[in-house]
């Protein structure tokens, strides 16, 4: 099941947020006698990956849980698509904070951040993709049948056909 590949996924982001973290309480720059980790915006971002991810992790167990006690029924499905978007979002989000953290250093091909970056820049993509996510859920939040959803607003029937 593909519920697989979002926890793949989410390892992916909690691996580079591990690698950054590592940066920058070692990195220092020169003419500075503390590391990067003491900058209140390297903080804050650091911050924010932490809440993305364990929000995602929160979320991705919580589906993992509906589909070990009640099997394929709707609530698990608004679940594992929830989870898929979110771990999707979080883990881009994360990378790409990563990268900007890590600087030119983390752009050659030795650094871990480099490789958890291009893994983590199609999270979102992977099967279910980000937008098929939302539009199956949006159509179980609103109570839709997908044969009458698809094509997008269809056609009235006439008797006459239009000029």
């Amino acid at each position: 099941m593909w519920g697989s590949y979002t926890a793949v996924y989410l390892g992916v982001g909690v691996a580079a947020y591990k690698e950054v973290v590592k940066v920058v309480q070692e990195r220092r720059p020169p003419g500075y006698t503390q590391p990067l980790a003491y900058h209140p915006d390297v903080r804050r971002q650091v911050a924010e990956m932490s809440v993305d991810l364990q929000a995602a992790r929160l979320m991705l167990h919580h589906a993992a849980w509906l589909s070990d006690t009640q099997g394929p029924t709707p609530t698990t499905l608004a679940a594992l698509y929830r989870a898929k978007y979110l771990v999707g979002e979080a883990v881009a989000r994360t990378t790409r904070t990563a990268l900007t953290l890590g600087g030119a250093h983390a752009l050659f091909k030795t650094s871990p951040l480099e490789r958890l970056f291009r893994d983590g820049a199609i999270a979102p993509i992977q099967f279910p993709p980000r937008d098929f996510c939302l539009a199956s859920l949006g159509m179980m939040e609103l109570a839709l049948d997908p044969d009458d959803v698809l094509p997008p607003l269809k056609r009235q029937q006439s008797e006459a056909p239009p000029l």
